[in-house]
């Protein structure tokens, strides 16, 4: 396999603290099946025999025993971080780099994803355009916010993104978070030179599933600024694709060839990272109409998944609606129906889930 999946499942589930107060949000029941059990399912459907899973010290053992028990087919290979350890899911891929296959890029996605995205949709955007990052997106017609859900009853926010697509409704050219933003939203003169005719989508999200390069992840090792993928590695590659690659010098160019070296900025620009392709070299020497193939090579691209399953379990109110969903779909991720239905006039008590 050209990509070596990554399952996150050392998040808190900080939005769903009732929830999480005893129980790991990754065993957190959806159809009366642990969360991360669905996206495991879906990556063995697709043929990968191996991934490699995050958790949370203190859940390591108790994750991996409940996925034994359910006889998972794929080879897991359990990573642990530190319970106490503020880290963000790019941090997390630092702390892995070593066990990723040599020469693989990575199918980087959450424990609480919930999807029957067909995988290879994405793998033709990242192969065809030799993509940095491919992402998920997703347009819910189901407005989370306004379902109704146990519990105590607060007042609830949309978070809404602003993700900007070229003409094709492929390339993401665009990416930010209304938290980030001030009372208005400013667009670079050098995007809407390169891009006059694109998009702003307020109804997609990011649904936490990508494949990245590897050259993205020896990066990432270099930059331990960047701390998460969603909210800051990748608006940074967004924003690299209209920055240009550093003039190169030679001695006799620089103003003082004899200065101390103390005083010559060494840090590598992200274009030092880059790795040619050959596939897309000769693609791009083939191709006679192809714009996409003269413009720089950090390239950030998204599947607009439209009908079918994709819930992120990352709040009450999500949580609920894909436990309604789920006994529809469940057909996508198993020939086996594992789940008992229930019927709809089972009363459920205060102690249970």
């Amino acid at each position: 396999m050209e990509f070596h999946p990554v399952i996150m499942a050392a998040g808190h589930g900080s939005r769903m603290t009732d929830l999480t107060a005893n129980t790991p949000k990754a065993l957190l029941p959806l159809g009366n099946l642990p969360m991360i059990w669905y996206p495991i399912k879906m990556l063995q459907k697709a043929g990968f025999e191996t991934a490699i899973v995050i958790v949370q010290e203190s859940t390591k053992d108790n994750i991996e025993s409940t996925l034994r028990n359910l006889e998972v087919k794929m080879k897991l290979e359990f990573v642990s971080v530190p319970d106490n350890a503020d880290w963000g899911t790019a941090d997390s891929l630092r702390h892995i780099h070593e066990r990723i296959k040599p020469h693989s890029d990575l199918l980087v996605l959450s424990c609480d994803l919930l999807t029957n995205v067909q995988l290879h949709c994405l793998a033709d955007i990242h192969r065809t355009y030799d993509a940095a990052v491919t992402m998920l997106l997703t347009s819910q017609s189901v407005n989370m916010t306004e379902q109704s859900v146990p519990g105590h009853k607060t007042k609830r926010t949309a978070e809404k993104e602003f993700i900007g697509m070229d003409s094709q409704q492929k390339k993401v050219v665009f990416m930010a978070s209304e938290a980030d933003l001030d009372e208005s939203l400013s667009i670079r003169k050098s995007l809407l030179k390169r891009h006059p005719c694109l998009t702003i989508h307020t109804k997609l999200s990011d649904a936490h599933l990508y494949l990245i390069k590897r050259w993205v992840i020896d990066y990432l090792i270099d930059n331990k600024n960047i701390s998460t993928i969603k909210g800051e590695l990748i608006p940074h590659l967004v924003k690299k694709q209209f920055s240009k690659p550093p003039a190169t010098h030679n001695e006799s160019d620089l103003p003082n060839p004899n200065a101390s070296v103390m005083s010559v900025d060494t840090r590598q620009d992200i274009y030092s990272y880059l790795q040619d392709s050959e596939v897309f070299d000769l693609a791009k020497e083939m191709s006679s109409s192809a714009h996409h193939m003269t413009e720089n090579k950090i390239g950030c691209y998204g599947y607009v998944m439209e009908g079918g399953l994709c819930i992120r379990s990352n709040t009450l109110a999500s949580y609920c609606e894909a436990n309604r969903q789920v006994p529809k779909y469940l057909s996508s991720f198993s020939e086996n129906n594992p789940i008992a239905q229930i019927h709809p006039t089972v009363t459920i008590s205060k102690s249970q889930v």
